[in-house]
């Protein structure tokens, strides 16, 4: 009897992350609108039923979808974010926050349907990011931030009214426009965004704007004589 409850336990479980996996493809692509739970099933090799009995509708799937990438895209995040604590020069610092910019720009990359998911998301009004569990994940993502800053600000490098959520918001726009922008990118900036010198000159650049909320690196950067 153990044994036979514990094979049910396993496949289940294998089933479930089989289900789950599918469903963030399917909902990337198609957005929740267009994505059928058919299709769901016919990808994770499941009968529709046990879509039905494991996440209870396509609503709910879709929300444990959104949940679950973000829950790893914060985790993945928040552990380079560390690196901030141990700045202690303008180099160092600039340094950390180009190679900060980097990794989360080959994080989107890296799972590229999270950028896809959030523009479908933002297109149907942001109901489901407005569900508690979602709003929790990005909570704690934050509160992390703000610990991990706080030898920064206590050694008077931020600025006045520096403001964690206004700088999550910016590394986000900057890096979803580079990873889920690629045709604006092409045809109306006339810019290859899979060219080396493009990145290493967005990623410069894009330094440049996150090192203003640090008063260590301003005051480093020499004055441009009339």
């Amino acid at each position: 009897m153990v044994r036979q409850n514990t094979g049910r336990k396993r496949d289940a479980t294998r089933t479930k992350a089989a289900i789950l996996n599918a469903a963030i493809t399917e909902f990337a692509q198609r957005g929740p609108a267009g994505t059928r739970v058919d299709e769901i099933a016919a990808r994770a090799g499941v009968n529709k039923s046990l879509i039905y009995q494991y996440f209870g509708s396509k609503q709910e799937l879709y929300a444990e979808v959104l949940n679950s990438v973000l829950e790893a895209i914060t985790e993945r995040s928040a552990e380079f974010s560390k690196a901030f604590s141990s700045a202690e020069t303008p180099d160092d610092l600039r340094a950390t926050v180009r190679r900060y910019l980097e990794y989360h720009l080959e994080l989107m990359e890296s799972v590229p349907e999270w950028p896809r998911l959030l523009a479908w998301e933002n297109l149907e009004g942001g109901r489901t990011l407005a569900r508690l569990p979602v709003q929790h994940t990005y909570k704690v993502f934050l509160d992390r931030i703000r610990a991990i800053l706080q030898p920064i600000k206590e050694r008077g490098m931020m600025i006045e009214g520096f403001d964690v959520g206004l700088a999550a918001q910016a590394v986000m726009a900057l890096t979803h426009f580079f990873v889920i922008q690629r045709g604006t990118l092409q045809y109306l900036f006339q810019v290859d965004p899979d060219s080396k010198e493009a990145r290493e000159h967005w990623l410069g650049y894009a330094t440049g704007m996150l090192l203003a909320s640090f008063k260590f690196a301003a005051s480093s950067v020499p004055k441009v004589e009339d």
